[in-house]
Formats: structure tokens, sequence, C-alpha cells
């Protein structure tokens, strides 16, 4: 399937070796998964996939044509800027 479709890519997994709960069996974790898992919203979703991304090309797994890291470091901050607002609104209206 090619990687352009939407579907899952190899740069949205990785094999955990090593998990930190002691006596769990190695495992395969899904981008997509952990933010469904952990509820995040759309801003989340795409800072945390941004960051999945940078951290990914570092191992070898990037999207093809990626060459560096500056397209997500500014995704990070545009959707982190999001979020602060997000957070902002939260903190006034339930000051009110």
């Amino acid at each position: 399937m090619s990687e352009y479709t939407g579907s899952s890519v190899s740069y949205y997994s990785v094999q955990v070796e090593k998990p930190t709960t002691q006596g769990r069996a190695p495992y395969m974790a899904e981008c997509n998964d952990l933010i469904e898992a952990l509820g995040m919203n759309y801003a989340e979703g795409n800072a945390f996939k941004a960051l999945w991304r940078m951290c990914a090309a570092r191992q070898g797994k990037a999207k093809k044509g990626y060459t560096d890291g500056l397209y997500d470091a500014e995704k990070v901050v545009c959707f982190g800027a999001r979020l602060v607002e997000q957070q902002a609104q939260q903190k006034q209206e339930g000051a009110k």
C-alpha cells in the first residue's frame, strides 16, 4: 500500500524492545493507537505525530522525500501555540 493513502505506514510504528513496565514483553507501538488511547484532541495528536516523525526519521524510518525535521518542528510550534490557546481558554472559563 502506498504511504500516501492515509493508512498506517512503517514510520508510524516502533518496536519497544525493553518496556519500562517490569515483566512486560516487547511489543509494537503504533502512533495512532497511542493518540486514540490517550484521547488526544486534534492539536495534541498533530503535535505528537510531528514529534514522532522527527524521531522516526533519526532511526531511518522516514516518509519518502523527508529531508530534515524543520517542517515537523514548525508543526510542533503551530500546534503547540494552539494548545496554549486552548489551555488558556479552559483556565479562563474555569475562573468564571
